[in-house]
């Protein structure tokens, strides 16, 4: 902690890097679905963007069982429980603090399929948070992400139907 009593830099890294390692990643949604490729973009939900702050809103408001009945069985599997899921929900926002300001919400694609990001400030730490939540077609979840904004990951190159997504599907 720093002398403000705010989480320092390498902190905020740590808590990231256990926060994910308990969160199927694209990456790894993709693994335990034993897709190889990454498929062509995908269409999102035509209310893609509300679904998106409602998953985060969920997430933020430690409703765990909203987020469940939402998730794939990837993401089932590798948390356990819902009980399991709010026990890690609770932990990581007691490490992060709660949010004080949005600072952007949009979709990119990664791995070939479309995550919503959510980037915000947070009381514990010094640096934005980015939550990401794949959604899949049919607005279910199946992978989630969350990382200090200076630790993000790269996006799928925007000449390969990749890049920022527009809901509207423009």
């Amino acid at each position: 902690m720093t002398r403000s009593g705010r989480k320092s830099p390498t902190h905020l890294l740590h808590f990231a890097l256990g926060f994910l390692l308990l969160v199927p990643s694209t990456g790894r949604a993709q693994e335990l679905s034993g897709e190889e490729d990454a498929p062509a973009a995908p269409h999102l939900p035509a209310d893609s963007m509300e679904l998106g702050a409602t998953y985060v809103d969920w997430m933020l408001d430690y409703r765990a069982d909203s987020l469940w009945a939402h998730f794939g069985d990837g993401m089932r599997e590798n948390f356990g429980s819902v009980g399991d899921f709010k026990d890690r929900m609770a932990s990581l926002f007691r490490e992060i603090g709660d949010q004080r300001s949005v600072i952007s919400q949009r979709y990119w694609m990664r791995n070939g399929k479309p995550q919503f990001w959510h980037t915000a400030e947070f009381s514990g730490v010094p640096e934005p948070v980015v939550i990401r939540f794949v959604v899949e077609p049919d607005g279910s979840i199946s992978g989630l992400g969350l990382n200090p904004q200076s630790q993000n990951p790269a996006v799928d190159d925007p000449n390969q139907h990749g890049g920022e997504v527009d809901p509207a599907g423009g």
